[in-house]
């Protein structure tokens, strides 16, 4: 029998220590399969779980970090296949694997999470039809929830125009494929609601994989649009396309084309509409003048109409006669205040103020004519007369005389010097001639005979 210092006695801690070298040196890359059970997930963001099979069962954990990449729900009963390492658990000596990667076996992770997804909504009744609400007959304002760059936009776009749909297109810029793209469709819904003009959305974009289609497959997307204020229209994809967001909207359109299709084709009803009650009014009123000209022409066509139109052409001619008559009488009645007229016209001349106060001018202007005449003659007689006197006094002026030559002696009295007596020597007198006066002075004075003077 071995002695107690021959044995090396392990602890439990180092016992667990080396199991757990000896798993992380030879099961560090481990791919596992089984089914889910006893599953657990807590508020921390871990997953908690046993996998089994007939025989056996093994502890799981799925860290958080992990948990986040999964596109599907684990629940009991589920056939995963994962990948991972085992690890012992110290404190308690408990083996577990660690994944950080799990797959639903023999279905695809997205297409488990879109089933998983769909039974969860359709149980709470989001696909159901009652709840489903009809597009507004006359929609004004569509707002639309895709990506500003894609074809999608383009093609809805070019459609309303195509259709020649009154209506005014608000767009919700979103990243329709990607990290953070259902965040913002699902705001871009949200948003357009807000908004009091919205009429409709549409929310879509073209076709691709399932990858590129999953943002309209998440959960908040779906929920924004059941809480939608307004009905919704899904084209997301092609034909052939079904998305979370297909079943819960309003609406589905096989594509964008198509979603935009429905909006302007409730215009074009509406106009084809009325273009057929306006051709059936149309038609109203033309079948209702045509009868009522029948019963016109039938009422027209009856011996009762006849007689009243012989009774009314016989009232006719008489009228006429009576006119006539009427017409001479008036005639002659005014031939006769005409007349009348005229005579008292003539009446009124003769006694006008007017008329007599012309007559006495015309009679004044003719005495003064009558007066004029011999008082012109008179005056050019007088004119003729005047005019030789005044030759004569010119003839015999002084002024003549110095305009010739000659000249007049003043003494400063101003009379005239005709003799030499009226002067002396040394006294002073004036000579006027025919422009001004001479001053001068006597020098001597010298008498000359002439005759007997």
């Amino acid at each position: 029998m071995e002695t107690a210092a021959a044995r090396k006695v392990l602890t439990v801690s180092q016992v667990n220590q080396l199991v757990a070298g000896m798993l992380g040196e030879y099961f560090s890359d481990v791919w596992i399969e089984g089914e889910v059970s006893n599953f657990k997930a807590y508020a921390s963001g871990h997953l908690y779980f046993a996998l089994k099979d007939e025989g056996s069962q093994i502890q799981a954990v799925c860290f958080r970090h992990s948990a986040q990449r999964l596109k599907f729900r684990l629940e009991d009963g589920l056939a995963v296949i994962g990948h991972g390492r085992l690890e012992v658990y110290q404190p308690t000596g408990k083996y577990q694997i660690i994944l950080d990667t799990i797959e639903p076996k023999g279905l695809g992770a997205l297409q488990k999470a879109f089933e998983q997804l769909k039974r969860k909504l359709e149980k709470e009744g989001l696909f159901a039809a009652e709840r489903k609400r009809p597009l507004p007959a006359l929609p004004r304002t569509v707002g639309i929830v895709t990506s500003p760059s894609g074809a999608a936009i383009h093609d809805m776009l070019r459609t309303l125009r195509l259709h020649k749909a009154p209506v005014q297109v608000v767009l919700y810029p979103a990243q329709v494929q990607g990290e953070g793209a259902a965040e913002q469709i699902a705001e871009g819904v949200a948003a357009l609601c807000a908004r009091s003009d919205v009429d409709v959305i549409i929310v879509g974009r073209g076709g691709g994989s399932i990858e590129d289609l999953w943002s309209f497959n998440e959960e908040g997307v779906a929920r924004a649009i059941a809480a939608a204020r307004v009905p919704v229209i899904s084209g997301v994809g092609h034909e052939t396309d079904f998305t979370i967001a297909d079943f819960v909207a309003d609406v589905r359109a096989a594509t964008p084309t198509a979603a935009a299709q429905l909006v302007a084709r409730t215009w074009e009803e509406f106009e084809t509409r009325l273009r057929d009650l306006a051709g059936q009014l149309l038609e109203a009123a033309e079948q209702v003048l045509f009868e009522k000209q029948q019963a016109i022409d039938e009422l027209t066509r009856h011996r009762a109409f006849e007689l009243m139109a012989g009774h009314l052409a016989e009232q006719g001619h008489r009228v006429e006669r009576l006119v006539s008559a009427a017409e001479g009488s008036a005639r002659a009645a005014l031939a006769g205040a005409s007349s009348r007229l005229a005579d008292l016209n003539l009446r009124l001349n003769r006694q006008n103020p007017v008329a007599r106060v012309l007559r006495q001018k015309l009679a004044l202007q003719a005495l003064a004519d009558r007066l004029d005449k011999p008082a012109l003659a008179l005056l050019s007689r007088h004119g003729v007369r005047l005019g030789q006197a005044g030759a004569r006094l010119d003839a015999l002026s002084p002024l003549a005389s110095l305009g010739r030559g000659y000249s007049v002696c003043l003494k400063p009295d101003g009379s005239v010097v005709s003799r030499v007596s009226q002067v002396e020597a040394g006294e002073g007198v004036s000579l006027r001639v025919s422009d001004g006066a001479i001053d001068c002075r006597v020098e001597r004075t010298a008498k000359h005979n002439s005759g007997g003077n």
